[in-house]
């Protein structure tokens, strides 16, 4: 069952190989390769076959998991499920909207570190545009709002590099996402009448509080895996009780803590939410407003001549820019 994000209202069936199956994702254009030597031959949808066969070596083990016979699971199983984790954290839009945001963001502080109402009144009278004064200052403010054009880059470069940052780099001794994965300890949440859903963004990096959640400072990640099972990995060290989530070694806790992930997983789904035709684990559940990239007002110096704020860039919540 696909359930829209934006309207939970709206569902439908959809056979489980062509739910959130988007043609040409990971496509790459034979024009966009650098050398001609490489052309010859290229399959433009190579890397989605090349995926199809990473995943196949994966299914074994994820079979053992969600059939729940987990002492048959061994060191290659925990390594092909750090592997599956890491390929669905970067498999979807919100992971690139997260690159062209931080490009977008690294570009526009760089202008805007070279730019002064001299230099928007000569880019304005070069491209024929009005340039009095008050013409550069408003193209200055406009450049430094929210309305700075995206910088998107091709999708080849974003393949690529969602690649390097699952499975890491070889040629740079990178282990990509695995490295904030392999040190945690992993755990099955096994609900007792809860059922688990999933969603076209289905691994949640979580910290407690409301900041920024990276890679590396997340203290669960967890997977949903089937309609009775999600992995965690936690952090060894993170209480979650002292935290706010439910303790897995209270007897209720787990379908607690199912009711807690799928609120998260739901909303952050980019398109759609999954669950099992026979279940409903949306049912009465209030999402939030997207999140939405922007500028938080994080912190602010005044002295007698001039007022000094420090913003984040970042995925603020509830969609409003501060």
């Amino acid at each position: 069952m696909l359930v829209s994000r934006d309207e939970p209202s709206l569902a439908h069936r959809s056979a489980i190989n062509k739910a959130i199956a988007e043609v040409g994702f990971y496509r790459i254009e034979t024009e966009a390769l650098a050398r001609e030597e490489d052309k010859s031959g290229f399959d433009p949808e190579g890397v989605e076959a090349e995926l199809s066969k990473l995943e196949s070596s994966m299914a074994p083990t994820i079979q053992k998991l969600v059939e729940r016979r987990f002492a048959a699971i061994d060191d290659n199983d925990w390594y092909r499920l750090i592997q599956f984790t890491a390929l669905q954290t970067v498999r979807g839009h919100r992971w690139r909207s997260d690159v062209i945001a931080l490009i977008t963001q690294s570009v526009r502080t760089q202008v805007l570190d070279g730019l002064d109402e001299e230099k928007a009144h000569a880019a304005l009278a070069l491209q024929g545009k009005p340039s009095t004064a008050a013409d550069a200052a408003a193209f200055v403010e406009d450049l430094a709002s929210s309305r700075f054009p995206r910088v998107v880059p091709p999708q080849a470069v974003l393949v690529q590099e969602s690649l390097k940052m699952a499975l890491g780099d070889p040629e740079t001794d990178n282990r990509g996402l695995a490295q904030y994965l392999v040190g945690k300890k992993i755990e099955a949440v096994l609900p007792k009448s809860a059922t688990v859903l999933t969603s076209d963004e289905p691994v949640c990096w979580w910290s407690p509080g409301d900041g920024p959640v990276g890679y590396a400072t997340a203290q669960v990640v967890w997977l949903p895996l089937s309609p009775r099972l999600i992995v965690q990995f936690r952090e060894p060290t993170f209480d979650m009780a002292a935290h706010g989530l439910p303790d897995l070694r209270s007897g209720e806790a787990n379908d607690e803590l199912v009711a807690f992930v799928n609120r998260v997983v739901a909303s952050q789904a980019e398109r759609w939410i999954v669950h099992h035709p026979d279940d409903a684990p949306i049912m009465g559940m209030v999402l939030p407003a997207r999140e939405v990239w922007g500028d938080e007002l994080v912190a602010v110096r005044e002295d007698v001549a001039t007022r000094h704020e420090l913003y984040a860039h970042r995925r603020l919540q509830g969609g409003m820019e501060q």
